[in-house]
């Protein structure tokens, strides 16, 4: 009875051993990640892991692998893993230790395109565009989508070029309140590609100070008057001693970022789709 206890107890401390040595690990792949039966390229496909899908590492197998990406190698080995529903082998090379963002994803016609590591306000990560031609994404407090990485995933069309631009609008400050001008003058930028990494993979454009701070010309009586359009009365109080439209109160920031996809089929169909992210206020 003793030799049985002990042995029991033994098998628990092993089972218990195998749960803590399991270590977890997210999808770095930006198209996804194979599932394979054996540690093999050949071997049996089980799944295929989306980007930032958490995974337990169970062991490596120390069998190397190497392969190229967007002509880079990519090191690594392949090890075995448990998902929700399988347990198999997967390079490590597209693995990452570090907790991987959401991604937003687009539904086209014939393309589907996942925009990686950015927050939303409302949480919403899937948008139809099939049937539209154009979405408002709204971004969280303290995000922008500026200098993200989209990839064309399940693309079926000829050519897709993406183009960026940006919307800059003034608003009104003091030390206790704000007034937006919100229907009033913006200035909107000229559309400029987006850089392509990859055959799949763009980046999307960042800003400068100058940037965000270009605005179209205007005369501070303009301004003033504005303050009391929108504002009232009250608020020319700390307009008395600006000298042009960048002194505080006033305030010039980016407000909202558009894309533009520009899609070809093999019939040389062209379809626009526009992407529209709208900023919170302060960034």
């Amino acid at each position: 009875m003793n030799n049985l206890k002990q042995i029991l107890a033994i098998v628990m401390l092993l089972s218990v051993t195998v749960v803590t040595a399991q270590q977890t690990a997210y999808v770095a792949a930006e198209s996804g990640l194979s599932l394979r039966d054996q540690p093999d390229i050949s071997a049996k496909l089980l799944s295929k892991l989306s980007y930032g899908e958490a995974i337990g590492v169970i062991e490596n197998t120390n069998k190397e692998l190497v392969v190229v990406d967007g002509g880079k190698k990519v090191s690594g080995e392949w090890v075995k893993v448990e998902t929700r529903n399988h347990i198999g082998y997967v390079f490590n090379g597209y693995l990452s230790s570090t907790k991987i963002s959401k991604t937003i994803r687009l539904d086209l016609d014939k393309l589907n395109v996942e925009i990686k590591n950015l927050a939303t306000s409302d949480y919403k990560r899937t948008h139809n565009l099939k049937q539209q031609d154009s979405i408002t994404i709204n971004v969280d407090i303290g995000a922008s989508p500026e200098k993200k990485q989209i990839v064309l995933v399940d693309n079926d069309y000829k050519h897709v070029s993406i183009f960026q631009r940006y919307e800059n609008s003034i608003s009104f400050m003091s030390a206790d309140a704000q007034c937006d001008s919100k229907d009033w003058k913006h200035f909107d930028s000229e559309w400029k590609p987006l850089k392509q990494n990859r055959s799949n993979t763009f980046e999307t454009l960042a800003y400068t100070e100058n940037d965000w701070k270009h605005f179209i010309d205007t005369s501070i009586e303009d301004l003033k008057t504005e303050v009391i359009d929108q504002c009232g009365s009250d608020w020319l109080d700390y307009f008395k001693t600006i000298k042009n439209r960048k002194d505080q109160p006033v305030g010039v920031a980016t407000n909202r970022v558009f894309l533009k996809f520009i899609l070809t089929d093999f019939e040389d169909n062209i379809t626009e789709k526009i992407i529209e992210f709208d900023m919170p206020k302060g960034c």
